[in-house]
């Protein structure tokens, strides 16, 4: 007989003023915890609550629903939150919201922070796995990159996933405000540093950030050529940029993007002018932990700059099909067809069974 996610982690939930109490014992081979919640035993999961700690509070639940609760954990002394680090969720148990379900508490900045909405597609795995050492975009950017690769949702991708089973992501991030001077890849927003491409080192289990690659400089509007290079020192080109290029970025601009969220703006074609959004890229050395305030000072000297607020929604990529996602293959895509597989990805968020998701004011879409 397997045992059940109680059994195995001693996991219990409790109604409690309003919100879902979620508590288990502590593994000690484990440094992290996800607490996944689906509408029933077999479903994906629709929203993942991540902690170091042995509890969470899920205040975002809908009044008399039954829900399905289940953990992974984490193992401890591993590199990140992505593939090859976490155990199997256990069986799930069911947990019942009350009828007096309160309003989900409002995701506040401070004054010398900023709250940035963010989605992720999972790479190398159908699991969640997280934004450490890894890129992110506004849901119109990731939509529109999706749509020039799902003309084939079950053919996989170069990340060895299949669009159909695809894990998408939405976070909300809390970032510290900064002025990063001289940046070349953020189209002269100095909120940012310069972008990174990150999780091409493959090692998804240990993924590395560098200096932005040849198609992202593209895709950016920025110019590559003298930065960009082939094996025999000639500037890199349609042939040879994704497979025989290096690009070299200043240590300045490399010393920013360890340390604060680094962005791109994002054309798909350099030769049209329309922007579809941002892509971001998440240093691992300055997340702030679970007991870490945005902008919190460290022994070592260096200073926290970001953190994702412990939940976040997720969808697979069949249910953005059935929500009118369109798949037809076009070599050049077109506004109107990111316009509409954006809406798709904002309808798949909003079809779970939760209070309305919140994270700046982009959010207020999400109806």
């Amino acid at each position: 007989m397997v045992p059940t996610a109680a059994a195995v982690f001693g996991l219990t939930c409790q109604w409690n003023q309003g919100a879902m109490n979620i508590s288990w014992t502590p593994q000690s081979s484990s440094d992290y915890y996800e607490v996944q919640l689906a509408v029933n035993a077999t479903a994906d999961p629709f929203v993942v609550h991540s902690t170091a700690g042995d509890s969470v509070v899920v205040d975002s639940l809908l009044p008399s629903r039954k829900y399905y609760v289940t953990m992974r954990t984490h193992a401890a002394d591993t590199p990140s939150l992505g593939p090859g680090t976490w155990g199997q969720p256990a069986d799930r148990v069911v947990c019942e919201s009350g009828a007096d379900a309160a309003p989900q508490r409002t995701k506040y900045a401070r004054a010398d922070t900023k709250l940035l909405e963010v989605m992720r597609e999972s790479e190398y795995t159908y699991e969640v796995d997280y934004l450490m050492n890894h890129n992110s975009g506004t849901i119109e950017a990731d939509a529109a990159f999706a749509s020039l690769g799902a003309g084939k949702p079950d053919k996989k991708s170069p990340w060895n996933i299949t669009f159909y089973n695809a894990t998408f992501t939405l976070y909300c991030v809390e970032m510290l405000k900064v002025d990063v001077p001289d940046t070349f890849s953020t189209g002269g927003n100095t909120s940012y540093s310069d972008y990174m491409s990150c999780n091409d080192n493959h090692n998804a289990t240990d993924p590395q950030c560098i200096c932005d690659n040849w198609i992202d400089r593209i895709l950016s509007k920025v110019n590559p050529d003298g930065n960009c290079h082939d094996s025999r020192g000639n500037n890199c080109t349609y042939f040879t940029g994704m497979k025989d290029c290096t690009c070299t970025c200043s240590q300045e601009s490399l010393d920013n993007s360890n340390k604060y969220i680094g962005m791109m703006p994002v054309y798909m074609d350099p030769k049209d002018d329309y922007c579809y959004g941002q892509w971001f890229s998440h240093p691992k050395p300055t997340e702030c932990d679970d007991d870490e305030e945005v902008g919190a000072a460290r022994a070592d000297g260096s200073v926290c700059t970001w953190k994702r607020h412990r939940e976040a929604r997720v969808v697979k990529g069949w249910q953005v099909l059935d929500n009118g996602f369109n798949t037809s293959h076009a070599r050049k895509l077109d506004p109107a067809r990111a316009l509409q597989n954006t809406k798709a990805f904002l309808k798949s968020f909003a079809d779970a069974p939760l209070q309305q998701w919140a994270c700046e004011d982009t959010a207020s879409i999400l109806v």
